[in-house]
């Protein structure tokens, strides 16, 4: 009975929330604020195929893999070692206020792309 009552009051928080920054002036992001925001996305795309590459493994190591199962861990463990050392300078860089270059963005982009794209990725 009370989640039927909490459910209510939230969509009416949502609903003046959202009414109240109707025509609000937004702020464009500055550049450190969109590398910040690109380094959240890296890393959480990292960790996501990093869990499901630890869930594989272990799926492995308990032999019910088939060997095409096997071949997409094998990769997906490549890249992630591949992706890593990448990922960590761009967000150290991003850390001490420094806005890396297009090409570092890049980088990490394809491999993520490619870790997604050729593994299943979430």
């Amino acid at each position: 009975m009370r989640k039927a009552r909490v459910v209510p009051v939230l969509l009416l928080l949502v609903l003046i929330v959202g009414c109240a920054t109707v025509g609000q002036p937004t702020q464009p992001l500055t550049p450190l604020q969109t590398a910040k925001m690109t380094a959240i996305a890296f890393l959480e795309t990292y960790k996501a195929q990093y869990l499901d590459a630890e869930a594989m493994g272990k799926i492995a190591v308990a032999g019910q893999l088939t060997p095409g199962q096997v071949e997409v861990y094998r990769v997906k463990r490549q890249l992630l070692v591949k992706a890593k050392p990448l990922i960590d300078i761009y967000t150290g860089m991003v850390e001490i206020g420094t806005i890396p270059g297009a090409d570092r963005e890049q980088a990490i982009s394809n491999i993520l792309n490619e870790l997604v794209s050729k593994t299943g990725g979430k």
